[in-house]
């Protein structure tokens, strides 16, 4: 494993989300379908429990001893706080962003595809990502140039998977239920399936996506209307450096850029991202701050 110089960060963020993890399996029981979390209704159909705040309260203590003068942007206190609008470019200073339990509604209903999510931010551009799933034992990190690991394995992209015949696709569709928006997602899976897509699937995990694109577990990952950018900074590194690349949807081959509020993305393979974006077109549902 390659030193890389954002090391401290790094171990900092895999600590963290460990105990993170220990937080989240105290409020599970397994077997027993849905349980008691003090869920409470951000909106529609978005949840967020007492264990999300308990562990960003957590994971935000421990970054604030070891990097005082850090910036930290976390999911649930920037629902309370915001630090910017829709589509507001990130800081550009030392910034860590965190979503402290990845997946609520899975989590809510003891589906064990959840993650704690913990990214870390130089100039705007990712630069450590940790993402770990308590339920599987799953420790995802990557630093910038040193490569991508899974529980101390280095992992990959699927290198074979090259168009939509022989992808395995997640697509999460996230919580709005606006009839347009709905119809549009619909449709997008449609084109999919009709070109030939090898296998769709779901998982309601952003970041547990990123972390099976770059371990290659899955060919690629799409969503327009992502929820934040805690959802997918983490992961960006994960993916970029286990081989892969991490586009806006909405774009031709370009990059994506860290901003507030939601975003689309598409993530894995050159080769398949581009195919996968060329059958889906171009979504047309816009984000704004109340929608």
């Amino acid at each position: 494993m390659t030193k890389s110089p954002y090391q401290p960060q790094l171990e900092l963020a895999k600590d963290a989300a460990l105990k993170a993890g220990e937080i989240i399996r105290s409020y599970c029981s397994h077997g027993t379908g849905r349980s008691s979390k003090n869920v409470t209704v951000k909106s529609g159909v978005d949840l967020v429990t007492e264990a999300d705040t308990r562990v960003e309260k957590m994971i935000t203590g421990l970054i604030k001893d070891a990097f005082p003068n850090d910036l930290i942007i976390g999911e649930e206190d920037q629902a309370d706080s915001p630090n910017g609008g829709q589509g507001d470019p990130f800081p550009t200073e030392s910034c860590w962003c965190v979503d402290p339990i990845d997946g609520t509604t899975n989590f809510v209903h003891n589906y064990p595809f959840v993650a704690v999510s913990i990214g870390y931010m130089v100039g705007g551009i990712p630069r450590v990502g940790v993402i770990y799933n308590p339920f599987t034992d799953s420790m995802y990190e990557a630093a910038e140039g040193g490569g991508a690991f899974l529980n101390g394995k280095q992992i990959t992209i699927d290198s074979d998977a090259s168009s939509i015949e022989d992808c395995l696709l997640v697509n999460n569709i996230g919580h709005y239920r606006y009839e347009d928006f709905v119809e549009e997602s619909a449709e997008r899976v449609k084109k999919w399936l009709k070109a030939g897509l090898r296998g769709y699937r779901a998982s309601g995990s952003a970041a547990q996506n990123l972390a099976h694109v770059a371990s290659g577990q899955v060919s690629c990952y799409y969503e327009h209307g992502y929820g934040g950018p805690w959802d997918v900074c983490a992961g960006m590194v994960l993916v970029k450096e286990a081989g892969g690349v991490v586009w806006d949807a909405r774009g031709s081959e370009t990059d994506l850029e860290m901003k507030f509020g939601k975003g689309s993305v598409c993530a894995g393979g050159r080769a398949v991202v581009t195919d996968v974006l060329k059958v889906a077109g171009q979504p047309t549902f816009e984000f704004s701050g109340g929608k």
